[in-house]
């Protein structure tokens, strides 16, 4: 049993046996900067500092809306002392880093203290990319990797970030372009994690430090975080003292976990007001999960596992290191495999596959190296980073035009003058003003990303109802549904979910339940198609966009009900919230889905099932109601308290109410309160599991003190016990 904890040797007497750790000398160390210097000129190359430094917006995939999120935490949540809030833009309302993760959000607010905040958040965007290579350097040292592997390590991952393979998995520069940059910094933290907590185990040391690394992996993405909780069931597998290493693995996965109680308890206690969103990748070519341009490190991957298994290496330091390597390529394969049944992007988890063939392919390159006359060897890391690009630059593909287009900004694309007239003379408002959707369509590409009219509420301060961060939101199906009534090219992301063909007539009852005024079209099919509608009157063209105005609704988030709503008592409330959302001529009666402990509601009627019309059972005719929306409040004068009041936005248990004694939740997904009194409050705020979170930080960082003191006075009483 190959025991991490087994004294390393510095060479084995073996002639088969590879050197471990040796402490490199100055000549290595030259070396190695050098290596360093070529890969990250490399990186430079590709992504200008003149575009980094360029202030102006991103553009490009997913990269807008975590811009507009970015500018929320800066500008509104963190002045207010706050890091998750309500956000009322996007998805009719979510909860903003409830559900995604805030580090690399965190760390462009810290940017923008110095540089201006376009600035920053590109550097935001760029700083797991350009992390990976030194973590993956210093991650190799601390497992004891030899010299050339760490320098190998940071060298080996440039074919790894400029896979055009594919643009979603995450980890690589286009994922990193299309918006997937917190995967990357996972990423990065990931790999420190990886050597801190190899070299915690080996020492019996470091415990406070791999649980800070593990919070900060977790805080950075979620598929990170999974893999981190991963790697100490490797260790438990090799170990010969079970109990020690389980014990000491215990204090850093408890310390992470607590330190990650603010964000991780609210999350997970939350989930049922969330939208799954799993998907099953289907290949075209295997060449997507062995791309070309990673072929030298999977063969030499490959081969060094072969040997390693064949008894070729008798060095058990050397033997540990492989297998310790080889452990996370395994793990990241059997997620794949296992994640649709924990509701998660399968290739998400192939990702983490081929960087770590990287690292691998890193120490079976050096221990080749290492059976070469020193004199050759010392200057390899120089030599295999030359090689490297040679091999990498012919196969970059469409990366860097695409570095160009997202980096030069939004302003400098063809249609921006039009998106920003839109935006800031058409549209203007603020979160009180009714929604506004947009047709989707690839033209929009035009204006730097199919998702630029998700920045509605940044720009023109209007909310609209699409937004990147699905998965938030219970709201989020409806929104998608909406967007096929609209135009004949639906995205459609929800497999559950099916969506309706382009039918503008039957959106108007849906636009009036999401209090929706404005509709953007672009495409002539649908300009022609809103334009002969009469329940759609047009308002103005600017350049390619036309805007037209939804005539049913009266513009208010706060409505009383004209009928009675139906109870439901038991089923799947979101499958039958959807069905119901299909039959327009439902919509007037919303269905109200009781949570465990709420009383039933005087005068309500019971849903019987899909098959049958809810009842009408009509209430008092005339009711005035005046309403006043902000970020994270509604408010509302009534003069019929006791009657059932919609609030048109997303339901979420995180509400609280003043002047009622409790809030509904109703089809689709929205609020419904009976007001006690004629004026009513709702304020989004903390409830119990936030609370609870933040004990279990608290605890976390008093922990953290602990190991610390602990840590400090043994090597006082250390230094007292030799004085030399």
């Amino acid at each position: 049993m190959l025991d991490v904890r087994e004294s390393v040797r510095t060479a084995s007497a073996e002639p088969d046996a590879v050197p471990t750790g040796r402490y490199p000398g100055w000549v290595e160390r030259v070396s190695t900067l050098l290596a360093l210097l070529l890969t990250y000129g490399l990186l430079l190359w590709y992504l200008k500092p003149s575009l980094l430094f360029k202030p102006t917006i991103t553009g490009g995939g997913d990269t807008i809306a975590h811009y507009v999120a970015a500018r929320y935490l800066r500008d509104y949540l963190l002045p207010n002392g706050k890091l998750i809030g309500w956000m009322p833009g996007n998805l009719a309302g979510y909860p903003l880093f409830l559900f995604y993760f805030p580090l690399a959000f965190l760390l462009i607010a810290g940017f923008s203290l110095v540089v201006s905040f376009p600035i920053a958040f590109k550097l935001g965007t760029i700083a797991g990319t350009f992390g990976l290579p030194i973590a993956s350097l210093v991650a190799l040292r601390w497992i004891g990797c030899p010299f050339p592997i760490p320098a190998l390590g940071a060298v080996l991952t440039l074919p790894f970030l400029l896979n055009a393979g594919n643009s979603m998995w995450g980890g690589n520069i286009p994922s990193t372009l299309a918006g997937e940059f917190s995967h990357s910094l996972s990423l990065t933290l990931l790999v420190l994690f990886m050597g801190a907590l190899y070299r915690g185990v080996l020492e019996r040391r470091y415990a406070g430090w791999c649980a800070v690394l593990f919070a900060l992996t977790g805080l950075a993405h979620g598929y990170g975080m999974v893999m981190a909780a991963g790697m100490g069931l490797y260790f438990l597998a090799v170990t010969s003292e079970f109990r020690m290493t389980l014990l000491y693995l215990v204090r850093v996965y408890a310390v992470g976990g607590l330190l990650l109680g603010f964000w991780l308890i609210p999350l997970v206690w939350y989930l049922p007001y969330t939208t799954g969103f799993s998907i099953t990748w289907e290949f075209t070519s295997i060449l997507e999960i062995v791309p070309v341009v990673l072929w030298p490190i999977i063969v030499i991957a490959a081969v060094t596992v072969a040997l390693t298994l064949r008894g070729k290496f008798s060095d058990k330091g050397w033997l540990r290191m492989i297998y310790y390597l080889t452990y996370p390529v395994v793990l990241s394969v059997t997620l794949y495999f296992v994640s649709p049944w924990l509701n998660l992007v399968d290739v998400r988890f192939l990702a983490f596959a081929q960087f770590f063939l990287v690292l691998l392919a890193a120490a079976g390159l050096g221990g080749l190296l290492m059976r070469l006359p020193r004199s050759l060897w010392r200057a390899a890391p120089v030599v295999i980073a030359v090689m490297t690009i040679a091999w990498v630059m012919p196969q970059v593909s469409f990366i860097p035009k695409w570095i160009q287009w997202n980096f030069s900004g939004m302003e400098q694309t063809p249609w921006w003058r039009y998106f920003i007239v839109v935006n800031s003379i058409a549209l203007p408002g603020g979160p009180h003003s009714p929604r506004v959707v947009y047709q989707h369509s690839v033209l929009h590409d035009k204006a730097g990303t199919i998702r630029a009219f998700e920045a509605l509420p940044l720009i023109s301060g209007r909310p609209t109802l699409e937004g990147a961060y699905m998965q938030s939101s219970p709201t989020s199906p409806f929104v998608f549904y909406i967007q096929s009534e609209l135009t004949d090219t639906p995205s459609c992301p929800f497999v559950p979910y099916k969506c309706s063909p382009f039918d503008p007539e039957r959106a108007l009852a849906h636009l009036e339940l999401f209090n929706v005024k404005e509709v953007i079209a672009v495409t002539d099919r649908v300009k022609a198609a809103l334009g002969s509608n009469p329940g759609y009157r047009e308002e103005g063209e600017i350049g390619p966009y036309k805007i037209f105005q939804v005539r049913q609704g009266n513009g208010q988030y706060v409505v009383p009900l004209r009928y009675q709503p139906a109870l439901v008592t038991d089923g799947d409330w979101k499958r039958l919230a959807y069905d119901w959302f299909q039959k327009p001529e439902w919509l007037e009666v919303p269905l109200l889905f009781p949570r465990p402990g709420d009383p039933v509601p005087p005068g309500v009627v019971p849903f019987r099932d899909l098959m049958e019309e809810p009842v009408k059972q009509v209430l008092s005719p005339e009711c005035h109601v005046k309403d006043a929306l902000g970020n994270e409040e509604v408010r509302f004068e009534t003069e019929c308290p006791g009657r059932p009041h919609l609030i048109k936005v997303s339901y979420h248990p995180k509400w609280r109410v003043e002047g009622a004694d409790r809030i509904y939740l109703v089809s689709p997904s929205f609020m419904l309160v009976y007001p006690t009194a004629k004026q009513v409050r709702l304020v989004f705020g903390n409830r119990w599991p936030d609370y609870v979170g933040r004990v279990a930080t608290a605890a976390g960082i008093a922990l953290l003190l602990a190991e610390t003191l602990v840590f400090l006075s043994r090597k006082r009483y250390s230094s007292l016990e030799n004085p030399s």
